[in-house]
């Protein structure tokens, strides 16, 4: 039985990994929504990937990259080809896993154990998620289509996410050039309504695009978790230019009719937080469409980089934003972007909400 202390893989692997070959064959996307999927004997995943013929890449080669290095927290220094695992049991059959961009968590079923998420760490991260559990773990299931969350998916049979992720996931940040991510792996699009299911385990799916068009959580009533990838942060949050403060408000009004069923958040930049920021962030929401206005708020600046010595590798500091990397193709998205008359900051009911005037409603 697994404890409470953290179980950590220093080098998982071969440093020098084998290059993996981009399959040309495109792979179609099916579509799944509702529940009569969900009875069906087996999987919709492992019906897709069945379909496909699809074989789960082996390795990634990160080789290139062997000269940056990445710092921990405690100072240590990996070279980024190194493979970097730390697993912390946070509820029974359940792990939250730390590699490097944002966390992915494990969940086991009777059957078998379902990946959330996948970071940008090098190495085969279902290969060591498989070292926790001896249940099967084939499938990962993506909140949303950032690169740090989805750059490790062709190593499962099979993905479940959002049509709205499937159009952009596994596409790699700048930081990445020169390494191949395969993008053709087998794909389930899922809706609101859609279960997972992993033998005495259901995982249920809401779609609540904000960061993310496609952004999606998963509801795990069993250990009453809600995963929510980056759609809820603590603190503050930024509502998106696709979005507005109006479709914020429902996203969480369609979390709160759900509040009995989970106690705790699993977010892919806070790890584990108290599910009370749901209720926080929907009453500042009906707040400001009450009528409220925010203070004016200056538009976020990216901090430089340090100034670089000649002499020393170049570094990143693990699970942080890298200078050059953007999260969307299309830069300018969210609504502190740049500097803009019509922002302005909500402070209510112990967090804040960032926004546009032009998008309060839809």
């Amino acid at each position: 039985m697994q404890s409470n202390a953290q179980r950590e893989l220093a080098v998982f692997g071969s440093r020098h990994l084998v290059a993996a070959k981009a399959l040309s064959l495109a792979v179609p996307v099916l579509a799944f929504t509702g529940w009569a999927s969900a009875q069906m004997p087996q999987s919709d995943c492992a019906k897709q990937s069945a379909a496909a013929h699809y074989k789960p890449i082996k390795s990634i080669d990160f080789s290139s990259k062997h000269n940056v290095m990445i710092k921990s927290q405690d100072g240590a220094l990996t070279p980024m080809d190194v493979p970097y695992y730390r697993a912390t049991l946070i509820a029974p059959g359940t792990w939250q896993i730390e590699s490097d961009g944002d966390l992915s968590y494990l969940i086991e079923g009777d059957n078998e154990a379902l990946a959330i998420d996948t970071g940008y760490g090098a190495g085969n991260i279902r290969e060591y998620l498989q070292t926790l559990t001896k249940k099967p773990v084939r499938f990962v299931a993506n909140t949303h289509h950032h690169f740090d969350h989805t750059a490790n998916d062709a190593y499962f049979d099979c993905a479940y996410m959002s049509a709205g992720t499937a159009e952009r996931a596994t596409i790699p940040f700048a930081s990445f050039a020169g390494i191949n991510f395969p993008r053709d792996y087998p794909k389930v699009i899922i809706d609101d309504g859609y279960k997972i299911q992993l033998g005495n385990r259901e995982v249920d799916v809401f779609i609540i695009p904000n960061h993310t068009q496609g952004g999606t959580a998963y509801l795990d009533k069993r250990e009453r978790i809600l995963f929510s990838g980056d759609e809820i942060w603590k603190g503050g949050i930024t509502i998106s230019a696709v979005g507005s403060v109006a479709q914020y408000m429902r996203n969480m009004s369609k979390l709160e009719a759900h509040r009995s069923e989970f106690d705790r958040l699993a977010t892919g930049g806070f790890g584990v937080i108290d599910a009370n920021w749901v209720d926080m962030y929907l009453a500042n929401t009906k707040y400001i469409l009450a009528g409220h206005e925010g203070e004016p708020a200056s538009p976020q600046q990216r901090r430089p980089p340090p100034p670089s010595n000649a002499s020393a590798p170049l570094t990143y500091n693990r699970r942080f934003p890298r200078p050059g990397d953007s999260a969307d193709p299309v830069p300018q998205q969210s609504a502190r972007a740049q500097p803009n008359e019509n922002l302005r900051k909500m402070t209510y009911d112990g967090c804040s909400i960032t926004y546009d005037t032009r998008h309060i409603q839809n």
